[in-house]
């Protein structure tokens, strides 16, 4: 058989290891990304005008990123973003420069119709609902999830339960991704790097030029030294304000730094995700104060127990105790 010379080399990033091809030959490079190391959200972006939508985008994975230094793979439908994230530092190796970055996600079979599935990833397995062509919702487990995690992803998405685990669908791995990138740029930002590149190149193609002809043509030094002055002037508040942005960035994230607890709507979050709020279960009070969170909700499990057990993995010192009325339970924890 003839060697193929320019095949897709494609390495497989998990969370502790990367698999390396085990034919190296020249070609294109992938990193495939384990769905355990990526974030996945839907925006929606429809009421948006059309011109616009980037910038809002790049907002809105700014505001969700968790964190500094990010890549993402945005696949556009209709005015619907479905983005992953990664954080940058977790690739490890010298070849992800000239690699292209596919979460693995991407490389399995989509789904024709609506569906609600569980598919085996290169790490754990991954909770997928599609409705209309789009991943509507998305979770990963490590392992396969409890019958318990189940029927909460599936409330949590608005779908009726399914009191069955599904069987774990196991798919190769598609030569091509069946989405397409589309990364969205700040206009601003490439539109500043766009004037200080052009007139960079301008000024070496003047001083390239002078150089050239300065014995011949002496008498032009003064003429090209005001280009270059009127050029130098032009350029100077572009790269001040380019400067003040990113200094004030800088001062914004140490800000930011200075309060590691989580806030009140991702703890929020975090406890509809674990007890879904319905009308046979619903939030009577809230208090958070110095890490220390306590709630009372009303429903029908009126079990301390059972709500210790549920928090004590995600928090510190649960206890539970019924409220003041029967049919409430007081909730208190703290965060770490």
């Amino acid at each position: 058989m003839h060697k193929q010379f320019f095949s897709t080399q494609r390495y497989l990033q998990k969370c502790n290891e990367v698999i390396s091809p085990t034919i190296k030959t020249r070609g294109r490079y992938e990193w495939v990304m384990s769905r355990g190391l990526c974030y996945y959200k839907l925006f929606s972006l429809k009421d948006i005008p059309t011109n616009r939508q980037g910038k809002v985008l790049q907002l809105k994975i700014q505001q969700w990123s968790p964190f500094k230094e990010y890549g993402s793979y945005q696949v556009w439908h209709n005015g619907q973003i479905q983005v992953w994230l990664w954080d940058k530092n977790q690739l490890v190796d010298n070849i992800i420069n000239k690699a292209t970055v596919i979460p693995e996600v991407l490389l399995y079979p989509r789904p024709e119709e609506d569906t609600i599935r569980l598919i085996n990833c290169l790490d754990g397995v991954e909770g997928q609902v599609w409705r209309s062509g789009l991943l509507q919702g998305s979770r990963w487990w490590a392992t396969i999830p409890k019958l318990n995690e189940w029927i909460n992803f599936q409330r949590v998405h608005g779908l009726q339960i399914n009191p069955e685990l599904p069987p774990v669908i196991k798919d190769e791995l598609l030569s091509r991704p069946w989405g397409r990138n589309k990364t969205s740029f700040n206009t601003s930002m490439l539109q500043e790097s766009m004037v200080i590149m052009l007139g960079i190149a301008i000024f070496s193609g003047l001083l390239t030029w002078q150089i050239a002809n300065i014995i011949k043509y002496q008498y032009k030094t003064q003429q090209l030294q005001i280009q270059v002055d009127e050029l130098s002037n032009e350029i100077s508040p572009i790269l001040t304000a380019r400067n003040k942005a990113i200094q004030d960035k800088q001062l914004t994230e140490k800000l930011l730094a200075l309060n590691s607890s989580p806030s009140q709507l991702e703890l929020m979050k975090i406890i509809n995700d674990t007890i879904p709020f319905n009308k046979k279960t619903r939030l009577i009070k809230w208090l958070y104060n110095m890490g220390k969170l306590d709630f009372t909700i009303e429903t029908k499990q009126l079990d301390p127990t059972f709500y210790v057990k549920m928090f004590q993995p995600l928090f510190k010192d649960v206890k539970a105790k019924i409220g003041r009325k029967s049919n409430y339970m007081n909730v208190s924890m703290r965060i770490d």
